[in-house]
């Protein structure tokens, strides 16, 4: 199962993150979709619940839907 978020940057350009639950990683985004400038990163998933995002930071609101899920995930596993 996948969850996926989407954000406006600072510099007005998209930002995002998808969430692999099957896989336990974290795959940030940034400018998705535009073959100039996007890059991507990943980082496992217990990394992100224990030291948060390292790649990029989204909006308050974001971090913390992305924090439940991973939490939910982690307590549904364990």
């Amino acid at each position: 199962m996948t969850k996926s978020w989407m954000w406006q940057s600072g510099a007005g350009g998209v930002q995002g993150a998808i969430m692999d639950l099957d896989d336990s990683v974290v795959r940030w985004m940034n400018e998705p979709g535009c073959a100039c400038s996007g890059s991507e990163a990943e980082q496992t998933l217990a990394d992100f619940i224990e030291k948060g995002p390292r790649y990029l930071m989204p909006p308050t609101d974001v971090l913390a839907e992305m924090q439940n899920v991973a939490q939910e995930h982690l307590q549904t596993t364990a």
